[in-house]
């Protein structure tokens, strides 16, 4: 056999050697690759039971999802109308807010008005108390004051009767007496016969003025004296009248008689005249002759 032939046989051994080791190897892959194509179906079998009951669980949890985000939504658009609500109710709060503190602020004001008013009424109320207080002192000095004159009124009206029946007493008297008087055409004034009594004291006048009765004579003189020089009624003066030249004596014009008197002037009735004289205005008189 050739040397080519021999080649060929040994390559043929070898190749036969390969083929029956990689039949060897692919039946061995084949064996391995079959239990590994079994477990893994086992195994997908398996993931698939898994994946349908994840599938289950997600249907069930979008399911359930669903509902709890409807829920959700439900609860959500009821909290934006609680919002809206507490929106608008705080709006109205704080409006209420405002209108309150406006309404503090003015309360306040009066408040303070009204405890300045009341500083000030208390204040007063103090005063009035002090006042109350001394015009009740007074008015206890005066109640007493009141008493003792009550007591001294008692006692008065007491005297008054002792001396009212006096009165009664001297009335009948003075009654009589003026009966007496009267009859005996005596003037019945005790004033009038006291100052019938005083006499006229040393004083000199004028005569103001004249008056003259239906006769044309003289009858009344006002006098430029009166009771604050002494004069009285019933006094009697001279009137005279006092020569300008010289060497003339003094004429004697008559007599007068105080019939009423003032402080600084008189009224006389002539109750004697001269038969060569007139009294006229700016005659004098006098109480000294």
């Amino acid at each position: 056999m050739s040397y080519v032939g021999k080649i060929l046989v040994v390559l043929q051994v070898v190749m036969s050697v390969l083929f029956m080791t990689f039949a060897g190897a692919v039946f061995a892959v084949h064996s391995n690759w079959k239990g590994k194509f079994e477990a893994a179906q086992t195994q997908l079998d398996t993931r698939s039971q898994d994946l349908a009951t994840a599938q289950e669980e997600l249907e069930k949890a979008k399911t359930d999802l669903t509902a709890k985000l409807t829920a959700e939504t439900e609860r959500a658009n009821q909290f934006q109308a609680q919002n809206l609500t507490l929106v608008a109710k705080e709006a109205t709060l704080v409006d209420q807010n405002n209108r309150l503190e406006q309404q503090r602020d003015t309360e306040k004001g009066l408040a303070q008005a009204k405890a300045a008013e009341a500083r000030f009424r208390q204040e007063e109320a103090e005063k009035q108390r002090v006042e109350n207080a001394k015009i009740q002192v007074a008015l206890d000095e005066v109640s007493r004051e009141v008493r003792q004159l009550k007591d001294e009124l008692i006692s008065k009206k007491a005297d008054y009767s002792d001396l009212l029946t006096k009165y009664n007493s001297l009335l009948e008297k003075s009654a009589y007496l003026e009966k007496v008087v009267a009859a005996n055409s005596l003037p019945t004034d005790p004033r009038s016969v006291s100052k019938m009594s005083v006499p006229a004291p040393p004083v000199e006048g004028l005569v103001r003025e004249v008056k003259k009765n239906k006769t044309n004579r003289v009858q009344f003189v006002e006098l430029s004296i009166g009771s604050d020089d002494g004069l009285l009624i019933s006094h009697v003066l001279d009137v005279i009248r006092i020569p300008t030249a010289a060497g003339a004596e003094t004429e004697w014009l008559g007599k007068v008689k105080v019939v009423s008197v003032n402080p600084d002037s008189a009224v006389a009735e002539v109750i004697l005249a001269a038969k060569n004289g007139i009294i006229q205005e700016g005659d004098n008189v006098t109480t000294k002759l």
